[in-house]
């Protein structure tokens, strides 16, 4: 079955299927298709049978998606135990064309994202993941105030859109340690630019 086809399939029928990238670790996604745009699919993450987060992946990230016995079976637990139920994405990101205006409105809506970039090094690829506000967004790159996962602020990081792998937000993660470090750390945006 054609990618394309798989994409329909999840969209339609709220459907999970197991989302294959080119991510250097194979990572994978279990997850059903929330909205798809010329250059990007927002996808509904589902973890332990219950819904956690959206995330949106360049398309050219995809590589692949498996629906075979196994999310047949996911399908049928997320089905009852009702998980399926409260399926829902953001309108604003169905108003989206474009990586760019996605961090646009994370940064208005003052929505502290997890991204993943992937870049080359010594011929090696590898990726990097940054968490905390969007500070600054430019044509060609935006700036993230960054906090380590010892929850200590870092400085502000500037990340070219064509390097992004997937934004995360309303993630339990995310959601905790924002909140955490809102609470805990001051926000770091005050010295961020």
């Amino acid at each position: 079955m054609k990618l394309s086809r798989k994409y329909n399939k999840s969209l339609e029928n709220k459907w999970v299927m197991r989302f294959k990238t080119i991510h250097p670790d194979g990572d994978a996604y279990e997850a059903v298709l929330m909205c798809m745009k010329r250059l990007f699919v927002v996808l509904r993450i589902v973890t332990n049978f219950e819904l956690d987060g959206t995330m949106i992946f360049p398309k050219k990230v995809i590589c692949g998606c498996r629906d075979a016995k196994f999310e047949e079976c996911y399908n049928d637990i997320i089905r009852n135990n009702q998980q399926i139920d409260s399926l829902s994405s953001p309108q604003w990101l169905h108003n989206c064309e474009s990586i760019r205006e996605v961090i646009s409105e994370l940064m208005q809506r003052d929505i502290w994202p997890g991204i993943e970039v992937l870049f080359d090094k010594d011929k090696v690829r590898r990726s990097a993941f940054f968490i905390g506000p969007i500070v600054e967004i430019k044509k060609n790159k935006f700036f993230v105030k960054c906090y380590d996962a010892a929850g200590k602020w870092e400085k502000v990081y500037p990340i070219r859109y064509d390097e992004v792998f997937r934004i995360e937000f309303d993630s339990k993660y995310c959601n905790h340690f924002n909140e955490y470090m809102k609470t805990h750390n001051k926000d770091g945006r005050t010295d961020a630019a």
